[in-house]
């Protein structure tokens, strides 16, 4: 992602998510809602380490059946997970206005106690030991976690105010992975507790495709030193993604969604790149870029109407 685009890719993200939620409530949108949920159970197991594949995670979650030959606790994470974010899932959107706070300390307990259910980790109990520095960046005292734990909530609490909300998830994500208030599942944790405050904003939650995933470790670590700037480009481009997936439902009855490769044809390099900025509307599912001609059509438009930028002028 290039920085440089982060501005208004941020915008953009805030805008896809207020017209989603003016979208009358729909039984496909639901369906649609439901699949996107999955998605992010199945992609925030895979970052926290879980080899089960869609399927297998859907196999768990539905019917409680464990497919395929994995490590026993590879199941009891994506259990645990899911556990949480269906939680998160039932939780209701707040209005505009409403003074309660997206995230308090105890709904983040309760999500670490969840997330690490049936795993040797004290679910929502505070570590009391000094984890090892990572990459060079020193937790605070176990003495004081419950104290800078409480003052990330209130801070964060209060919602994004006046910043975009992919920076302001992205700093929330890198204070919280820098603290480390638990003595471990602390990445899936910081994911969710994310997830609860988009949900209370209305806004999707974040799927993290795989070549998020690859990005995403020291894109955190970045944000983790006060530079959110590459966390918070990967948060709206997944914003803006599932905002493409979900008002696709109802849009397109006439003009059928097809893998990009296969509607692009010789223009495939360049409206891969597109789609890659974001410049080109798509849905991402299985990896796979879909898009429509209206959609090709509509990034073409624009980009014949885009300004043309001065041409430098040599220097001496």
């Amino acid at each position: 992602m290039v920085l440089r685009r982060s501005p208004e890719l941020l915008a953009r993200a805030d805008a896809a998510a207020h017209a989603i939620a003016q979208i009358p409530p729909r039984a496909a949108l639901a369906r649609e809602m439901r699949q996107v949920r999955r998605a992010e159970i199945f992609t925030s197991a895979a970052l926290a380490g879980s080899t089960l594949s869609a399927v297998e995670v859907d196999a768990l979650v539905d019917r409680g059946i464990a497919q395929g030959n994995h490590a026993f606790d590879d199941y009891v994470l994506v259990r645990g997970y899911a556990d949480a974010a269906r939680w998160i899932g039932d939780a209701r959107a707040y209005l505009a206005g409403d003074p309660r706070p997206v995230l308090s300390v105890d709904e983040l307990r309760q999500l670490h106690a969840r997330a690490a259910a049936g795993s040797n980790v004290r679910g929502g109990a505070w570590r009391q030991a000094n984890p090892t520095p990572n990459a060079g960046i020193v937790a605070p005292a176990a003495w004081l976690v419950a104290r800078e734990t409480t003052t990330l909530v209130d801070r964060f609490g209060r919602g994004p105010q006046a910043d975009p909300v992919a920076i302001w998830i992205a700093r929330f994500m890198g204070r919280f992975a820098r603290l480390r208030p638990f003595e471990g599942a602390n990445g899936r944790t910081g994911r969710l507790a994310a997830n609860l405050m988009l949900r209370r904003l209305d806004f999707p939650p974040l799927v993290l495709e795989r070549w998020d995933r690859r990005r995403f470790p020291a894109a955190l670590a970045a944000a983790e030193t006060n530079d959110p700037s590459s966390l918070a480009a990967l948060i709206a481009a997944a914003i803006v993604r599932t905002c493409n997936r979900l008002s696709a439902v109802g849009e397109t009855q006439g003009d059928p969604i097809e893998p990009l490769r296969d509607i692009a044809g010789a223009d495939y390099t360049a409206l891969a790149k597109a789609a890659q900025r974001g410049r080109l509307r798509t849905i991402v599912r299985g990896g796979r870029y879909y898009t429509t001609s209206n959609w090709i059509r509509e990034y073409r438009s624009k980009r014949r109407s885009a300004p043309v930028p001065p041409t430098a002028r040599p220097t001496s």
